[in-house]
């Protein structure tokens, strides 16, 4: 199992999923690129070069095939790996997938120019990003300041911001492209949606299953835009039922 975090978070966002997959399931969670503790610094920040990177990744570990849970950004970059490497992927747990036309997403991710991540730093200061977080992010009230300690330190450097600049250039093109190519996924999928998203609205959950050959919807209630945390047991249970019949045969 690869877990894949969204845009300017990193790997501690599946602190609740990893311990309840990885008794079944070898579970790798890496960060992206210049997110939370990988290297930072220029790259290909797209989908595609995202993707590369996993791969790589993989080699590195032995890994010939895997089973991949999204989160938003991580979402279309797993997509983009069953688009391009089939062969690679097993089944998809997809959590409000970044698989939708960009302008349904809030008005901070859809602007373009050259200075993403001056812009991020500039804009996205602590108490500005917790207001995020609580209303847009977040239903439940989670979101302290022992969360945002936790959220903020790989942000205080400022790189990851301009690693999310770089990702931002691409994002339009690379989300209207997955979402074009959702009906060549033929892979079993489980897509994820929590009922209150103020990132990518709920709304949106329909026409991402519906243009996925082997997908299943859940819409879960009392949370938004991370159900991994919000609701992780019941998160977790689904994901679990999801591939009962693939930790079977494993076992």
């Amino acid at each position: 199992m690869v877990l894949l975090h969204g845009l300017l978070v990193s790997s501690w966002c599946w602190r609740f999923t990893l311990p309840a997959l990885s008794p079944t399931f070898r579970v790798v969670a890496p960060c992206h690129p210049g997110h939370g503790w990988s290297s930072k610094g220029p790259g290909d920040y797209s989908f595609r070069g995202l993707a590369s990177t996993v791969l790589r990744m993989l080699d590195a570990l032995g890994i010939e095939r895997a089973h991949f849970v999204g989160s938003s950004l991580g979402g279309g970059v797993a997509l983009r790996l069953a688009l391009d490497h089939p062969d690679r992927v097993g089944r998809l747990v997809l959590v409000a997938p970044a698989a939708v036309p960009l302008p349904v997403v809030g008005p901070f991710l859809g602007v373009q120019g050259a200075h993403f991540g001056v812009l991020y730093r500039t804009m996205f200061t602590r108490p500005v990003l917790q207001t995020i977080l609580k209303t847009l992010a977040y239903h439940r009230p989670i979101v302290d300041e022992a969360f945002m300690d936790a959220v903020w330190a790989p942000l205080a450097s400022g790189e990851t911001w301009a690693a999310a600049g770089r990702v931002s250039r691409h994002l339009s093109k690379d989300m209207a492209e997955v979402h074009e190519s959702l009906p060549d996924v033929w892979k079993r999928a489980l897509v994820v949606w929590g009922e209150h998203d103020g990132i990518l609205p709920v709304r949106h959950a329909a026409s991402v299953t519906g243009r996925l050959p082997l997908a299943e919807s859940r819409v879960l209630s009392g949370c938004a835009h991370c159900p991994m945390e919000e609701r992780p047991d019941l998160f977790n249970d689904l994901v679990m039922r999801f591939l009962s019949d693939v930790a079977a045969r494993a076992s």
